[in-house]
């Protein structure tokens, strides 16, 4: 959520009429959905983007990954992330936002093949509010579903300079073990058109505690600041 926030924005920041943006990406974690995707280490992030007049887009995300699996010869470093949506703006006010995405993993994920489909629909006021909904029918391709629901707010202090928080519940008990509500508050700042910096805080609270025997053992990251860096065109 945190860094997907400073891109979006750098994105909007490229104008109603650039149809194409590129992104890179420094972050000291990897932070989704309240846990890590790098084992609480530092990660590079790439993704271009391209957007057609008429709402339709296209694009993916590349990323370095260690899903907490070292003791596999043959886990996954490399997470792609491609996705189709459509962007349907109401009028000046609100947009609807609903796209199809894969996650692919150039590799096993704790001794699985983990490629899976996610779905998306998103509501969106102006650029200070959003609510969206993801769903996965078999997420990791473990035969079991998730969903995921997140209320994101941010709020411009100077032209430069933004304040944002989000909270979000990740229902996915007999994946991951829990079902999890998380949270983020901190502050971006544009020092270029199209760089940024993210400084935020996050947290979450567990709301089941009994572990499943088949579930994927991720490290939540729990009460850290975290920082990134993006730039683009």
């Amino acid at each position: 959520m945190a860094s997907a926030m400073l891109c979006l924005c750098l994105q909007a920041r490229a104008g109603e009429y650039d149809k194409f943006s590129a992104l890179l990406t420094f972050a000291t974690n990897y932070y989704y959905r309240a846990y890590s995707k790098s084992d609480n280490n530092p990660v590079f992030r790439a993704n271009v983007d391209y957007e057609h007049g008429s709402g339709l887009y296209v694009g993916t995300w590349v990323s370095w990954v260690d899903m907490d699996d070292k003791r596999y010869s043959d886990r996954s470093d490399v997470e792609f992330y491609p996705y189709v949506g459509y962007l349907y703006k109401l009028n000046e006010d609100w947009r609807f936002d609903t796209a199809v995405s894969r996650y692919i993993f150039n590799d096993k994920v704790q001794g699985r093949y983990s490629d899976y489909n996610e779905y998306s629909f998103s509501v969106k006021f102006r650029d200070l509010v959003s609510g969206t909904f993801s769903y996965a029918d078999d997420a990791y391709n473990r035969n079991e579903q998730s969903l995921n629901y997140e209320l994101t707010g941010r709020y411009p202090l100077t032209a430069t300079l933004s304040a944002s928080a989000g909270v979000g519940y990740n229902q996915a008990y007999h994946l991951l073990e829990y079902d999890t509500l998380y949270w983020n508050a901190g502050f971006t700042w544009y020092f270029y058109k199209f760089a940024g910096m993210d400084f935020r805080y996050v947290d979450y609270h567990s709301t089941r505690t009994k572990p499943d025997p088949g579930a994927i053992e991720l490290p939540y990251i729990n009460s850290q600041f975290l920082f990134s860096i993006t730039a683009g065109f």
